[in-house]
């Protein structure tokens, strides 16, 4: 406890009196004001994430990144440089895994993805461990020191192009539900928050070329570490910008023509990448699909050699749960997933022989799942899918749809940003600039492509309230550099709506 109170009141001395974290029109309480409100956002979501679920089977991601960080903290105990191999991912292999991290869940969580964004996660963990001891508290404060340093440097970033006032600038992206709520976890947003917020900065600061990169690099770095996906949104933004600005010399419609014309083109001339992609997307969804609608996953030998055959709960009667096994009792249909997630899942037809197979995992579904329109390796239902996924992704859970109570502030979360949108039409400066148009225009592309891609893998609307922040901010972003606060008056509202 004396700890966790030294640390923070550290973090509080440094954000109400070191010059860094100082100015930008903000008040010199602002940060430290904002830091207590994201420690009670904190405390708000332990209570809803790890508290609430403490009692279930299946533990919290946050806990399980607590425990397997500690996994990693105690091999340097018993071995430095299998620490810093483990730490680092130079030179481990498979017997440190098998050594160290057998138990682990999250750690070999998409390892056959290029970046493995969860073992970064318990990384960073696992050298907090070393001034926390475990104490979950400690990595609440710095995780919340670290996306607030992310929420300061996106509002430096745009607090030039919006006629709000400073401090009211500043808490209305603070105070966004789901931006509030997922950066103040221990979970990987954090991370995320920080790396959009630098990356920004180096964009659109008035910084020297050299400082411009270096911001940049941090940010990139950070995002490809934490939340690849995104980086891989905001690229194709950032290509209209630099075409937009230095090719087409500000002109919009010369802009979006070239990159919708080279998006046809692509797709014609390279129909195999096409295709590779389709897959990818595919099996995401597929995966994700299993997870929302729960099933067990089993394999028949000791040891996992191949894959697993994957069951879903409506082909629970031809199989029968023996304590960690599967017996085939009738002719099933199964899906075979390899242990390569390149690979496309297979359709099989599997007879009963008597044999049990060992349970690698048994899912129990999510209260938030949906059902949406299948990809099924399809390019041609990929495009199709495109406008329902961009729907789903920004306005799911609907009224009707399955989930908990906290279903409606996210509903409303997602139609007040819409209303925002419409508010800042009806009241945008009447002279927006070429640069702001251009900005805007490069944020409503990173927001059509995340809607886009989160809506095309991702049937469960938990999960897509906690995936969607990052466009959800860019839209408020939007209005915010479009509002004129000084249209927004009692007689214009009666003029504009009446």
């Amino acid at each position: 406890m004396i700890s966790f109170l030294i640390i923070a009141l550290i973090i509080i001395v440094c954000l109400r009196y070191i010059k860094v974290f100082q100015g930008g029109g903000l008040s010199k309480w602002t940060l430290t004001i904002a830091y207590g409100i994201k420690l009670l956002a904190a405390i708000i979501f332990y209570y809803v994430y790890i508290y609430k679920v403490g009692s279930n089977q299946e533990p919290s991601d946050a806990i399980r990144f607590m425990n397997e960080s500690k996994m990693l903290f105690d091999v340097y105990q018993t071995s430095k440089s299998d620490f810093f191999s483990l730490l680092t991912g130079i030179g481990d292999n498979a017997r440190m895994l098998h050594t160290y991290m057998n138990e682990s869940y999250i750690w070999d969580a998409g390892n056959f993805t290029l970046i493995n964004d969860s073992r970064n996660t318990i990384r960073i963990h696992s050298l907090i461990q070393f001034i926390s001891h475990n104490q979950i508290r400690i990595h609440f404060i710095i995780l919340n020191f670290i996306a607030l340093i992310g929420i300061y440097q996106l509002y430096l970033s745009i607090k030039k192009f919006s006629t709000l006032n400073p401090n009211l600038l500043f808490f209305i992206l603070l105070m966004l539900p789901s931006l509030l709520f997922w950066s103040s976890s221990i979970l990987k947003e954090p991370f995320l928050v920080l790396g959009v917020g630098v990356f920004i900065r180096g964009l659109l600061s008035d910084f020297k070329p050299s400082k411009k990169v270096v911001f940049i690099i941090i940010g990139a770095t950070i995002l490809i570490g934490f939340k690849p996906y995104i980086l891989i949104c905001i690229m194709p933004a950032i290509l209209f910008y630099i075409l937009y600005k230095y090719i087409f010399k500000f002109n919009l419609i010369k802009t979006l023509t070239l990159l919708i014309l080279t998006i046809i083109l692509t797709i014609v001339i390279f129909p195999s990448k096409n295709q590779k992609i389709t897959e990818y997307i595919s099996r995401k969804q597929f995966d994700l699909e299993n997870v929302g609608e729960g099933g067990v996953h089993a394999y028949k030998n000791e040891y996992i050699n191949n894959g697993y055959y994957y069951f879903k709960p409506q082909q629970y009667k031809n199989i029968k749960l023996i304590g960690d096994s599967v017996l085939l009792i009738k002719p099933s249909t199964a899906f075979f997933l390899s242990v390569d997630t390149k690979k496309i899942p297979k359709r099989v037809f599997l007879y009963p022989s008597g044999q049990k197979w060992k349970i690698h995992n048994l899912m129990p579904g999510t209260n938030s799942y949906f059902k949406s329109t299948l990809i099924d390796n399809s390019f041609q239902q990929l495009v199709l899918n495109i406008p329902e996924a961009i729907f789903n992704a920004m306005f799911r859970p609907f009224p009707l749809d399955k989930g908990s109570l906290l279903k409606f502030p996210i509903m409303l979360e997602s139609w007040g940003i819409l209303l925002l949108l419409i508010f800042s039409f009806f009241f945008k400066k009447k002279n927006l600039d070429k640069k702001e148009k251009g900005i805007i225009s490069a944020l409503l592309i990173f927001t059509l492509l995340l809607f886009m891609l989160i809506g095309l893998t991702t049937p469960i609307s938990g999960a897509i309230a906690r995936f969607r922040f990052p466009a959800q901010l860019a839209l408020v972003i939007i209005s915010l550099i479009s509002i004129d606060h000084k249209r927004i008056k009692l007689s214009q509202w009666k003029t504009t709506f009446l």
